[in-house]
């Protein structure tokens, strides 16, 4: 009996493999600091563990109970998640290729497969509950999402929440449907053939003689759904399962489980009301249970990542001390960017699928809204709104929305589509005709993306992960030891560095204090003063200028080999005295020249002005004679 691979998850894989020929570009810390570092200090001993993976200290005064310890005094973040990457470095280790570039691709083949997986879920989610006619488009404007596919190879935790998510809605008993709507030439309202191509009630009528449908590459009914089996259990297990990764989605689930609860109540009694009840708390708990014990064996004792992310997230509101957004934040920011450019298509679906039929615009009726899509219409409200509250958001905050919003757009499309006789097409054509979409939203929505997705993925924040690879692999001399000067995780570590000693400055929260008012990171502090830093403190990590004394002078004995900076601070000047002097002047001063410039994108792309000008890289050296004493100052 042969295997074969479901076509659309051919397509997928065949499109995302795609990452792996680009360069690993920077995008957020997280990818590294949440996912590789945990797993590869788990395996190799040597890794930067941030603090949500370490116990938080406790506030004075609080006692020392259940709660405080494992909660209050818990860890932020489980293994689920880093576990996959694990398994993925005990396998490079056992081949023994931890000394290869195995190490920083193969964990890249996860996020791969993660992504081929989501656009394929995303497919069959639209079968199941639009039509399998639909299911091709929905797998075009997944492949072509910029945000997918800029976002699900990385391993950013919302990644493999968004596909467990999407995973778990197309087990979970969504309303269903009955009745078929075909799609004929006459439920189309204008034309939107390709140059050359000719509309299929045009051929029909030229011979007198109706087209055969086998001659079309568009054959599947809209409403043809085929048979597809609810499974509450799975569905319940995934869902569960994605929570315990990142809890994010749970207003998503509990709002929607609860609507499906009522209408089960209503419809079926309370025998079915209760089996739903009870395969949904089976699965969610087993995946507990699991989840913990797992956490248990990996750190050694009790702690609950999930309680602890809500404490400290939403009792102490640890997360906005990285930055505070709006209420409008995800409405005028996250969706925009997610839907490109599908906004106007999803905005007719959405409302359409979200306003009662008394209050809705005449030219929406038209569309194919499904029982499903309206209860997904609400259950997405709620919990954008939810989420909105919440003092600190980033837009891959809503990637496990994604898949579902891009359905909605999918029926005000296609209602504008009409089938054309197949002969001698393009690829182009004959693509567009299987995901019957029109011929201009078609190329608007296949070619938009192509240049931004080449540059953030190829260009953008790429010297930040090249740098490390290089100083691996020895490309900048030999290394005794680095120090990264820019702001706090702007560099992957251990993952792609290896075991080469070193620090970089950190931005921890204040974690465990009565008052926020007066805390400073390392980055405040270097930033606040790096002439002097340099020249007093360095290579020690850095202090308050009122902690700085004559027991504290730097020393040239232990410098680092390698200092990495962005372009942008050697140009920053300090005043000392009568002097005033650049960091690029201190570092010269300290015996150090600059030995590579790798650009990094454009600068007016950079989100910060201090991460602009390039990673430079500056060696320490006998080659440079310059002194601090012997610089020309102005």
């Amino acid at each position: 009996m042969s295997f074969h691979l479901p076509r659309a998850l051919q397509v997928a894989l065949a499109v995302r493999a795609l990452s792996l020929a680009l360069p690993h570009t920077f995008f957020q810390p997280d990818e590294f600091y949440q996912a590789f570092e945990p797993a590869h200090d788990y395996v190799f001993g040597h890794g930067h563990l941030t603090w949500e993976w370490q116990d938080l200290p406790l506030r004075p005064g609080l006692p020392q109970t259940w709660w405080t310890q494992t909660v209050v005094g818990g860890r932020l973040r489980g293994w689920i998640w880093p576990g996959v990457f694990v398994l993925v470095y005990k396998f490079v280790q056992v081949l023994g290729l931890d000394s290869s570039d195995a190490i920083v691709i193969a964990p890249r083949v996860v996020g791969f497969l993660l992504a081929a997986f989501t656009d394929y879920y995303t497919s069959l989610l639209a079968a199941k509950i639009l039509g399998r006619g639909y299911a091709s488009g929905a797998l075009f404007l997944s492949l072509t999402s910029l945000f997918n596919a800029h976002l699900l190879p990385r391993a950013l935790s919302t990644s493999p929440e968004t596909l467990l998510t999407t995973m778990a809605l197309y087990y979970y008993p969504l309303p269903s449907f009955s009745g078929t709507v075909p799609l004929s030439p006459s439920s189309a309202p204008t034309s939107t053939s390709g140059p050359g191509e000719k509309p299929l009630s045009q051929a029909a009528t030229e011979d007198g003689n109706e087209s055969p449908t086998c001659g079309m590459m568009d054959k599947v009914e809209g409403r043809d759904t085929g048979t597809y089996s609810d499974n509450v259990l799975l569905a319940a297990s995934l869902a569960a399962l994605s929570l315990c990764i990142r809890p994010t989605m749970l207003v998503f689930w509990a709002y929607l489980h609860l609507e499906t609860t009522v209408l089960c109540w209503v419809n079926q009694g309370p025998a079915a009301t209760a089996t739903l009840t009870a395969k949904t708390l089976l699965g969610g708990l087993t995946v507990l249970g699991l989840s913990t014990a797992l956490d248990w064996a990996m750190v050694g004792r009790l702690i609950v990542p999930t309680l602890t992310f809500f404490y400290q997230n939403v009792v102490l509101n640890i997360a906005s001390f990285y930055g505070g957004t709006g209420l409008l934040y995800h409405v005028v920011q996250s969706l925009p960017l997610l839907l490109l450019p599908v906004w106007f298509w999803w905005g007719q679906g959405f409302l359409a699928a979200l306003l009662p039929q008394s209050v809705r615009p005449q030219s929406l009726n038209s569309l194919d809204i499904t029982p499903a899509l309206r209860t997904l219409s609400r259950t997405i409200v709620v919990t954008i709104a939810a989420l909105s509250f919440s003092p600190h958001s980033e837009w891959r905050f809503l990637h496990p929305l994604l898949p579902q919003l891009l359905l909605f757009a999918v029926p005000a499309l296609q209602v504008h589509y009409s089938p054309t006789q197949v002969g001698f097409n393009s690829i182009s054509t004959s693509i567009r005709q299987y995901c019957r979409l029109p011929v201009r939203p078609f190329y608007l929505i296949l070619l938009t993306p192509i240049i931004p997705y080449l540059y953030l993925n190829g260009f953008h924040g790429a010297a930040q992960v090249d740098v490390m690879n290089g100083l691996r692999n020895g490309n900048f001399g030999t290394v005794t030891s680095v120090v990264v000067l820019m702001p706090c995780h702007s560099t992957p570590w251990s993952s792609h560095l290896g075991s080469i000693p070193g620090w970089f400055l950190t931005c921890a929260p204040p974690l465990g204090k009565q008052s926020t008012s007066k805390h400073w990171t390392q980055q405040d502090l270097f930033y606040e003063s790096p002439v002097t830093y340099i020249q007093h403190v360095f290579p020690r990590p850095p202090l308050k200028l009122s902690e700085v004394s004559a027991s504290v002078t730097s020393s040239d004995e232990h410098l680092p080999s390698h200092v990495l900076l962005f372009g942008e601070l050697l140009e920053r000047r300090d005043t000392l005295g009568n002097l005033s002097l650049s960091v690029e002047q201190a570092l010269v001063g300290r015996g150090y020249h600059e030995a590579a410039n790798l650009w990094n994108g454009f600068d007016f792309a950079q989100d910060e002005e201090m991460r602009q000008g390039g990673v430079r890289v500056w060696i320490h050296g006998e080659s440079q004679v310059a002194r601090i004493d012997d610089i020309c100052l102005p």
